[in-house]
């Protein structure tokens, strides 16, 4: 009996033990790459918080809430590759952002001191809307690899993973310590 306890205390050691070597095996470049875009997205977010908290309770709210569960996704996604399940409700989440700057740009939002007014396009807007674009897109490829979407991103693979992440990444940043959103009739 003593033997059974030490050869499962031994077997339940080595799965944990290749527990990190099994996920970072499964982190191919796609994964990352969505690591990255969540995580960049999540940083303008965090400077869209600082923008508008002051103006208006609700959208620091929103942007608190929006940021904090993008960081939190990226973590997840790169601690479990492997576990999709939160891949879908992402890219829906990154589709209805996506939506909402554009009502937002076009017609004003429907809440807030500046209610009714278009918001002009600012550097961290447009840089979060392509990141949340690629994010969603990535993500219906990789869960649908034979799809439109998968044959259409099918040159974003290996080298071209680093090159659009890292291009991203120096626009994110760039983004949130060069951009300067404003509001109609706010000076």
């Amino acid at each position: 009996m003593a033997r059974d306890m030490q050869g499962e205390l031994m077997a339940e050691e080595a799965r944990a033990s290749s527990a990190p070597e099994l996920a970072a095996a499964e982190r191919s470049d796609r994964t990352m790459l969505l690591v990255v875009l969540a995580a960049t997205a999540g940083l303008i977010h965090v400077r869209a918080f600082i923008d508008h908290a002051p103006h208006y309770w609700l959208f620091g709210v929103f942007f608190g809430v929006l940021a904090y569960a993008q960081v939190f996704w990226a973590f997840v996604v790169y601690r479990r590759p492997g576990d999709r399940r939160w891949f879908m409700p992402a890219a829906l989440v990154s589709l209805a952002v996506v939506g909402l700057w554009i009502v937002t740009r076009s017609a004003g939002p429907a809440l807030g001191p500046w209610a009714g007014r278009p918001e002009p396009l600012g550097i961290s807007d447009i840089a979060a809307s392509v990141t949340e674009l690629l994010l969603a897109g990535l993500i219906v490829a990789m869960v649908h690899p034979q799809g439109r979407v998968a044959q259409r991103l099918r040159w974003l693979d290996g080298a071209n993973c680093v090159r659009v992440g890292s291009m991203l990444v120096a626009l994110g940043l760039l983004a949130v310590l060069l951009g300067n959103h404003s509001h109609p009739g706010v000076s």
